[in-house]
């Protein structure tokens, strides 16, 4: 019997050519009704059926044994507003959209794993939720479907992102805390408007706001431990309409990143006691909206344990699979690990990088074997799972 990988090649230019129609019609989060379609289509001529979400996006099972046990992957689906340049023969067809970070290369390589697992069926303990997810660029799309039953008695998850940086061929994980959570942060500054001539006669929103700003500095050097990695970075700050107006009110905004939800609940907590005690010295009053955009992304050790025997089945891991450091970038795929174990690699694909920029490309060299490792990640967790 062939392995996953040489099965996965005999349909790499299936997947190549569904990449590169979808890179041609890119969509930005929440309107992903093409690819949404194209997805559909292409389920339907396996003879799959599947659970629509709404307004884009979807997913599918591939049930193999009834043992009770269900495993994800998941891909995301959604553009960028950028316009791109890279010349491509199958570049970007819609003005100022454009697949900027892959999402195109993880859609195309879970269409080729759901055509593996079908094929596999008799090899799967359990059944494989493949999730096509929208909006994870800042659109809450993975939140957004959970509460849509996309994480529902699923027993382990696992994703990859492609990276032009790494080479080809390879794959690149960090155990532990391996992304940071994303929050945005807004501080709205209360007090009492008065002439400037007349100071006294005001409770001033800047002046107190501005030493929030400073005090917040101190949280992350005299709060957080040197070796927690947090940051906490104040970027806008709006007071005042008039040169002569002592200002009643000011809005600060920023973003915090860490690797830990311990650590993250600690820093909102440090952060509300600075605002409502700075503010409270100035005769102001002050509240914090901590808005977290995408969890942390937390890889499980078995899970991560689980892909080294995974991709060991046609790979020299020795070689081809590497540790990585952990990064201050987001993923939404971090709110999956809320409900069981997860992993979220990087592919390596060479090409051009980083993300989010409008020469960003990825090889195609690699796609399938994104696909195989997606196919036989799913037989692995089952079979451990089920033994």
């Amino acid at each position: 019997m062939q392995n996953m990988l040489e099965q996965a090649k005999a349909i790499e230019q299936f997947i190549i050519d569904f990449r590169h129609d979808i890179h041609m019609h890119p969509e930005l989060g929440y309107q992903e009704f093409r690819t949404t379609r194209k997805i559909e289509e292409e389920l339907e001529r396996l003879g799959l059926s599947y659970t629509r979400f709404e307004p884009t996006g979807l997913m599918v099972e591939i049930e193999g044994k009834p043992t009770g046990k269900r495993v994800a992957l998941r891909a995301d689906m959604d553009a960028l507003p950028i316009q791109e340049t890279t010349g491509l023969p199958y570049q970007s067809q819609t003005e100022n959209v454009m697949h900027a970070c892959g999402h195109d290369a993880h859609t195309a390589m879970l269409m080729g794993a759901v055509k593996l697992l079908t094929a596999n069926r008799d090899r799967l303990n359990g059944a494989v939720r493949c999730i096509f997810q929208p909006a994870e660029e800042g659109g809450g799309g993975a939140e957004h479907i959970i509460k849509q039953g996309a994480a529902d008695g699923v027993d382990m998850f696992f994703g990859q992102h492609v990276s032009p940086l790494e080479p080809a061929g390879t794959i690149n994980y960090c155990p532990g805390g391996a992304m940071a959570a994303a929050v945005v942060f807004t501080i709205e500054v209360s007090g009492k408007s008065a002439h400037g001539a007349t100071p006294e006669c005001s409770i001033d929103a800047t002046l107190a706001g501005t030493q929030i700003v400073n005090n917040l500095q101190s949280i992350i050097s005299r709060r957080v431990s040197p070796f927690e990695t947090c940051v906490l970075s104040v970027c806008t700050f709006h007071s005042g309409t008039a040169a002569n107006i002592i200002s009643d009110h000011a809005t600060i905004t920023g973003t915090c990143r860490f690797l830990s939800r311990e650590t993250g609940a600690k820093l909102k907590e440090e952060m509300e006691k600075v605002c409502s005690g700075v503010a409270a010295a100035y005769g102001a009053s002050a509240t914090l909206d901590f808005k977290v955009i995408c969890d942390v992304v937390s890889n499980n050790g078995t899970v991560i344990s689980l892909l080294r025997k995974a991709a060991g089945n046609f790979l020299d891991t020795d070689t081809q699979m590497k540790t990585i450091a952990p990064m201050n970038a987001g993923d939404d795929f971090g709110a999956f690990s809320r409900f069981a174990p997860a992993a979220y690699v990087f592919l390596g694909t060479e090409g051009n990088g980083p993300g989010h920029n409008e020469k960003f490309c990825v090889g195609d060299e690699s796609l399938s074997l994104g696909a195989a490792i997606d196919a036989q990640m799913a037989i692995e967790m089952l079979d451990y799972l089920t033994r």
